[in-house]
C-alpha cells in the first residue's frame, strides 16, 4: 500500500492501474483544505477500520487549495499506516467542498465539462464498477473501528436503500487548565480543539444534546435520514450515479446550496432510492467551540435549509416538516416574548397572581429535557444539572432563534455571502464576533434612558 498522487489525465489514459482485475472494493472520499491539524486522526481512525471479509478500501483525497502542510502529512502518516491512498489537487475549483468532492468523482464517472470531452479509459472504468460502496467523510472526523462495517452492512440489507448516514458525536476537549499551563505546544494542540475552557465544552456539550435530539427523532420516524450528512455517509454507486445524471451535475454534488448534503439526501429520495440513518454506526466529528464559530457554521447550515424551503415550499413531504419545525421555532419566541410583556403589565398594574399549574409545563420541560441529557453520549453531570433546570436548553434556544432571525434578514438582501468562506474565517480566527459589544451598547444606551433608574 502507498500513497498516490494523480490527476484526471491519469483516469482518462489509464494510468491508475497496470492491471483490469479489481476485486470488490469501498472507495473512501474525502474534501481536503488546509487539514493539517486533523488530517492524522482521520487516517488513523481509517487504519483501523474492520472492513468486512472479501472487500478492500481505497481512500481518494481532494487536496483543495491547500496552502499548508496538509499534503506532507498524509505522506507521513501512510508511511505509518499503509493504506491505498489517492491524493488530487483540485484543478480551478471555486466551489469549495462541492467542487472539490466532484473532481474526485470525476474519476469514476468522467467530466461531463472537460472541453475537449475526454472520457476515462477502459481500464478505469472497469475499477469504477468493482466499487461497491462510496464513504463521504469529513477530513476532521474519527470513525469508530466498526462504522464502516456496520455502515456497508446495512446499506446491503435492501436495495432499495441508497445511502445510510452515521450518527454523529463531538468530543469534548479536555480542560486546558489541567494539561497544557507549562506545554509548549499549547497554542497548537488549542486550536486544534483538544483542548479547552469550560465554556468551550458547555458549547461541544450542547452540541451534542442537538445532535442526540435530531438522531433519536429520525429513529423514531422509522430510521428516516433527513440529511445524509457530509461528516460520514456511505451511498450505494448505482444511486449515485442516477442522481448525477437525473440532475446533470458535474460529479454527485449540486453546489446551489450552502448545505450540498440536504440537496444530495432530497435528490437520492427522488429518485426512488430510500435514505436511513445508522442504527449504531458512530462518527466523532469537529466541534464549533465559541459562540463566534458556532454562529458562522449554524448560519451557513440554516441559510442552506431555508434555500431549499424556499425553493420547494410545501411540494415535499421534508419541505413541509422543515416549515412547521420553522414555524415552532417562531411560535417559541412568540410565546416568550408574550410571557415577558404579560408578566411585567401585571406586575406594573398590581394584579400579578401565582397559580401553581403554571408551573406544569416547566416541570414536563424539564423532566424530557433531563431524559434527553440522560441519553446523550459523553454527557456529564454539570450538563445534567444545567439541562433538568432549563439553564443550558433556554440560552440554546435563545441563540438559536437569533440565527434564524439573521438568515431571514439576510435573505431580504439582494447579495449572497459565502456561508463556506465565512465558517473557515470563523474557524481560522481571521474574523471576530461582536457579541459583547452589542451588550455594552445595549447596556450604555438603556443607562442613558434612565431604564435601571
Amino acid at each position: 500500500m502507498e500513497t498516490h498522487l494523480i490527476t484526471y489525465d491519469d483516469a482518462v489514459n489509464d494510468r491508475l492501474f497496470s492491471t483490469g482485475q479489481f476485486s470488490p472494493r469501498v472507495a473512501v472520499m474525502i474534501p481536503a483544505h488546509n487539514e493539517e491539524d486533523s488530517i492524522a486522526d482521520v487516517l488513523k481512525s481509517l487504519s483501523e477500520q474492520s472492513i468486512p471479509k472479501g472487500l478492500e478500501m481505497d481512500i481518494y483525497i481532494a487536496l483543495d487549495n491547500c496552502t499548508d502542510n496538509t499534503e506532507k502529512v498524509i505522506m507521513q502518516c501512510n508511511e505509518r499506516y499503509h493504506l491505498s491512498i489517492f491524493l488530487l489537487h483540485t484543478v480551478d475549483n471555486k466551489q469549495r467542498k462541492v467542487g472539490a468532492l466532484n473532481q474526485l468523482y470525476q474519476l469514476f464517472w468522467g467530466n461531463p465539462i472537460d472541453p475537449v470531452h475526454r472520457d476515462i479509459g477502459g481500464l478505469q472504468k472497469k475499477y469504477a464498477e468493482s466499487i461497491v460502496a462510496f464513504v463521504g467523510i469529513d477530513a476532521d472526523v474519527y470513525l469508530d473501528k466498526d462504522c464502516i462495517r456496520i455502515l456497508w452492512s446495512e446499506l446491503s440489507q435492501n436495495h432499495k436503500i441508497g445511502a445510510v448516514s452515521a450518527n454523529y458525536t463531538c468530543l469534548m476537549p479536555e480542560s486546558a487548565r489541567k494539561h497544557l499551563r507549562n506545554d509548549p505546544n499549547r497554542e497548537r494542540l488549542l486550536r486544534q480543539g483538544k483542548y479547552g475552557t469550560p465554556l468551550n465544552r458547555w458549547w461541544v456539550a450542547q452540541q451534542n444534546r442537538e445532535f442526540a435530539q435530531w438522531t433519536m427523532k429520525q429513529k423514531y420516524a422509522g430510521h428516516f435520514a433527513e440529511i445524509a450528512g457530509g461528516q460520514c455517509s456511505i451511498f450505494r454507486p448505482k444511486a449515485a450515479k442516477e442522481v448525477s445524471e437525473c440532475y446533470k451535475l458535474n460529479g454527485l454534488y449540486d453546489d446551489k446550496s450552502d448545505t450540498e448534503d440536504l440537496l444530495l439526501t432530497q435528490y437520492i429520495r427522488a429518485c426512488g432510492w430510500v435514505c436511513l440513518i445508522s442504527k449504531e454506526a458512530r462518527c466523532y466529528v469537529d466541534s464549533m467551540k465559541t459562540l463566534h464559530t458556532y454562529s458562522s457554521q449554524r448560519n451557513k447550515w440554516v441559510s442552506g435549509t431555508t434555500d431549499y424551503m424556499l425553493q420547494d415550499g410545501l411540494s415535499t413531504k421534508y419541505a413541509r416538516r422543515l416549515w412547521i419545525q420553522e414555524s415552532g421555532l417562531f411560535i417559541n419566541l412568540l410565546i416568550r416574548c408574550l410571557f415577558v410583556v404579560l408578566v411585567g403589565l401585571s406586575v406594573l398594574t398590581e394584579q400579578f397572581y401565582w397559580n401553581w399549574i403554571w408551573i406544569t409545563p416547566i416541570i414536563a420541560a424539564s423532566i424530557l429535557n433531563l431524559i434527553l441529557t440522560l441519553k446523550t453520549p459523553n454527557s456529564r453531570f454539570i450538563d445534567v444539572v444545567l439541562a433538568t433546570l432549563l439553564i443550558s436548553p433556554e440560552i440554546y434556544l435563545w441563540i438559536t432563534i437569533g440565527i434564524h432571525i439573521n438568515v431571514w434578514l439576510a435573505k431580504i438582501k439582494i447579495t449572497k455571502q459565502d456561508g463556506w468562506a465565512n465558517q473557515y474565517r470563523a474557524e481560522t480566527g481571521q474574523t471576530r464576533s461582536h457579541f459583547v459589544l452589542y451588550l455594552l451598547l445595549f447596556y450604555l444606551r438603556c443607562r442613558n434612558s434612565r431604564v435601571f433608574y
